[in-house]
């Protein structure tokens, strides 16, 4: 993950991107402008219930300040927490413009002691009137470039990873969350719910370019739509 590939990706071709190249780049900046930033890598539970510790995949950006820890996560599709939180109020509800987010001890996460291997705290969020489990973290192992390699080209290139098999989007504005898989749109409010299927290249690309801020121009659309459509083709 060279950075300057990253930022010429990100920035000056205006791609899409998720967590080890966000992540990244955000700590990047985050120490030229002269704040005290390093990497986590953290465990996924969101919407699973192991019995052996997940792959540490997703890549978060932690900003010490004043001997105090806070999270700033922009790339966990729809669950991203749209306000920093604070490590160090653990228990305590943090509220953000979006759902209310919280940090908990991991013993009281309801998951296996045996998949919570090397992770201290959970990340939760209030959804639909429960907290649920998102990733886990170690505030004190910072992740090292070997680390932050390996999880990309788990990510980028293993079968088994739900980046090489399917497409996700996630985008977010003041008053909803917007998110694609494959063709299908959710829409979420505070007071409502929209599904939409995308039926057509067109409708596909003016999603992408609308609501997702994507440059499209360097994107094969059609193939994308179609491989989407009919995967075994």
């Amino acid at each position: 993950m060279e950075l300057s590939q990253i930022a010429d990706k990100l920035l000056d071709q205006g791609r899409e991107g998720y967590c080890l190249e966000q992540s990244t780049l955000t700590r990047t900046v985050l120490n030229e402008l002269g704040y005290e930033a390093f990497n986590l890598l953290g465990r996924v539970y969101y919407q699973s219930q192991p019995i052996e510790a997940p792959i540490r995949t997703h890549l978060v950006t932690v900003v010490k300040l004043v001997d105090k820890l806070y999270l700033f996560d922009p790339s966990f599709g729809g669950t991203t927490p749209t306000a920093v939180l604070s490590l160090d109020k653990l228990g305590e509800i943090q509220n953000t413009p979006h759902e209310a987010f919280r940090f908990i001890d991991v013993k009281d996460s309801g998951v296996a002691e045996s998949a919570l291997t090397g992770v201290k705290i959970m990340l939760q969020a209030y959804i639909r009137d429960e907290w649920v489990n998102i990733y886990a973290l170690d505030p004190e192992q910072k992740v090292s470039e070997s680390d932050a390699v390996i999880a990309n080209w788990y990510i980028a290139t293993s079968p088994d990873s739900i980046f090489t098999q399917h497409l996700m989007l996630a985008a977010v504005t003041r008053d909803e969350r917007i998110n694609l898989s494959g063709t299908t749109v959710n829409i979420h409010g505070k007071n409502h719910s929209i599904k939409k299927e995308l039926k057509s290249e067109d409708e596909f690309r003016e999603y992408l370019e609308k609501y997702f801020k994507i440059n499209t121009q360097q994107l094969n659309v059609a193939f994308i739509f179609k491989k989407i459509i009919n995967p075994a083709e």
